[in-house]
């Protein structure tokens, strides 16, 4: 529970004020997506913004998962105790291939392998609307204010929550830590 005031202090925080921490030049538009279900036409549309296809396709339902927390490595903000418990090069969960029944989601995913993988997590809310708060002892803060887990898909950082987005095969599937609400891993909130 003061996780989740924590959080809703450091977005009041975010969003009435400190704009300056946010990337310049974009328009920030919240995370509108994230903490509330999508009707399907909601759905479709995002996904039809900025999805990007992959040409082959297999023809069983597999699909790759990695796990990386190379910026929190970096970013000098961790103690010397939290560095131990993280691998050196940030990569929690090389590349792993998951076989997945019609219909499992990013999270389905995420949740599958930590657990198959013997790697910590917590996470809140619901199946459809899920939130990492922590991954491998490394969680939200850990590396200031903008810190924490996101995810991308084939290389697009979808604006809605992970456990309304399902896999299709092939999909590559990136749990990332940011330390700079995302601007650091490659996102820019679709602008």
């Amino acid at each position: 529970m003061k996780k989740i005031i924590a959080l809703a202090i450091a977005f009041i925080l975010v969003f009435s004020g400190c704009q300056s921490d946010l990337p310049s030049g974009n328009t920030f538009s919240g995370f509108e997506g994230y903490n509330k279900e999508l009707t399907e036409e909601e759905l479709e549309q995002a996904i039809k913004s900025g999805k990007v296809e992959i040409e082959n396709r297999p023809d069983e339902n597999i699909c790759y998962i990695s796990i990386t927390c190379k910026t929190a490595i970096e970013s000098g903000e961790l103690s010397d105790s939290m560095l131990s418990v993280l691998p050196e090069d940030g990569i929690v969960l090389e590349e792993y291939e998951v076989s997945y029944e019609d219909g499992a989601t990013v999270f389905d995913i995420i949740a599958e392998s930590v657990m198959e993988n013997k790697i910590h997590m917590e996470h809140t809310g619901t199946a459809k609307i899920p939130y990492i708060e922590g991954v491998a002892n490394l969680y939200e803060f850990d590396c200031g204010p903008l810190s924490g887990w996101m995810y991308q898909v084939n290389g697009w950082f979808p604006s809605f929550s992970m456990g309304q987005y399902k896999i299709e095969r092939g999909d590559h599937i990136e749990l990332i830590y940011t330390c700079d609400l995302g601007e650091d891993v490659g996102d820019t909130y679709g602008h």
